[in-house]
């Protein structure tokens, strides 16, 4: 009869243990519970990458100077052109990411020549290139770490301008008359601009704002720095006074611009890269 009873009360004692260790890894968190399989993957590093689209507007700051004035008969302005482009490239972890594609990259100047009337005659003198960027850009600020939706980017690159061989794009003469009524001296300034293969290569220095609007879609605002060197764009100047030069003077585009405006990305492909960290 004991034993019966001792028989009777380990089975009891068993099954409320058992019922007491389910309760117990109920209330455990998934990761820590043994009556199920671990989800989370502690020592698997996983890495966002795309290939992605890009399209891109904004302004193009462009500067010049002249080497003589001639007694300030000659004088420039500052030059702003729209520039716009598209770019293919490929994103890794929303860390760095390298593109290329294509630019239109306007190189102008503004010339006027004094006309003793007191407005001066003012040209445009320049050209729109077909340009090639290679950038590469990284990430070093994260503006919102949680949703890790919004970044600093910074980065560098090289631009590849088309048809920079040397050539003529404008040319114009200018020509009066001054002094004695009876015997009046002729006056001429000419003056002749060329494209240059200095523009041929830029290097450039990028930064870049850029915000997550939706997945897969973000829009940024950037800012580059253009470096080459002067007189890519130039424009010889000469004055006559009855076919006697009197002065020469060179109007030069200077090798630093400036590029500012507002860029759309969309991914084209999306994908995950897993990688272990168990060595």
């Amino acid at each position: 009869m004991k034993l019966k009873i001792l028989f009777s009360l380990l089975i009891f004692s068993s099954c409320v243990e058992a019922f007491a260790q389910e309760e117990d890894e109920y209330f455990k968190p998934l990761s820590k519970r043994k009556d199920m399989p671990n989800s989370t993957y502690k020592n698997l590093d996983r890495k966002y990458h795309s290939l992605y689209v890009s399209i891109e507007g904004g302004f193009k700051l462009n500067y010049s100077s002249f080497n003589n004035t001639m007694n300030n008969l000659l004088g420039n302005q500052n030059n702003n052109d729209f520039s716009w482009g598209a770019t293919l490239g490929y994103n890794f972890d929303n860390r760095w990411s390298a593109e290329t594609g294509y630019m239109k990259n306007p190189v102008y100047f503004i010339q006027s020549v004094a006309s003793g009337r007191g407005v001066p005659f003012t040209y445009r003198i320049g050209t729109a290139l077909d340009a090639i960027p290679l950038r590469f850009k990284y990430r070093v600020f994260m503006l919102d770490a949680v949703t890790k939706s919004a970044g600093l980017f910074i980065g560098a690159g090289v631009l590849l301008n088309a048809n920079t061989k040397e050539r003529l794009i404008y040319e114009r003469s200018f020509t009066g008359v001054s002094g004695s009524r009876v015997k009046p001296d002729t006056i001429r300034l000419t003056s002749a601009s060329y494209i240059t293969k200095k523009l041929s290569t830029s290097l450039e220095i990028n930064a870049e704002l850029q915000g997550r609007v939706a997945n897969g879609f973000y829009i940024s605002l950037y800012s580059r720095a253009y470096i080459a060197p002067n007189a890519g764009l130039r424009s010889d100047l000469v004055y006559y006074q009855n076919s006697n030069k009197i002065a020469e003077a060179t109007q030069s585009l200077k090798g630093i611009s400036y590029n500012f405006g507002l860029l759309l990305r969309l991914d084209l492909a999306r994908g995950y890269r897993y990688q272990s960290q168990v060595e």
